[in-house]
């Protein structure tokens, strides 16, 4: 019980520190995309706004840190899986896995 307190509250307060900023960073680069191809209409304007948000999406590549944790993230998730854990066992598995 007390492990799964610890991991919600672990959750909602990276929840409060992240969200924020990415919601940010995706408005700006929205509104930035939209005022791109504003000139646009119909189908052209869909196409060139997918283009846009996707090229902006590849020229921010993620950090070494970053990926290091994505695989370690994936790594843990599929390990967990071959265990086949569900539920609080899962939680706890995936915590001390990514700790470690």
């Amino acid at each position: 019980m007390k492990t799964r307190l610890i991991a919600i509250a672990a959750a909602t307060l990276a929840a409060s520190l992240f969200a924020p900023a990415a919601f940010a960073e995706d408005t700006a680069r929205t509104a930035a995309c939209k005022k791109e191809t504003a000139h646009l209409k119909g189908e052209e304007h869909s196409t060139a706004f997918a283009r846009c948000l996707k090229a902006d999406k590849v020229a921010r590549a993620d950090s070494p840190a970053q990926d290091r944790q994505q695989n370690k993230m994936k790594a843990c998730n599929t390990e967990a899986g071959k265990k086949e854990l569900k539920g609080d066992e899962r939680r706890a598995f995936m915590s001390s896995c990514l700790k470690g």
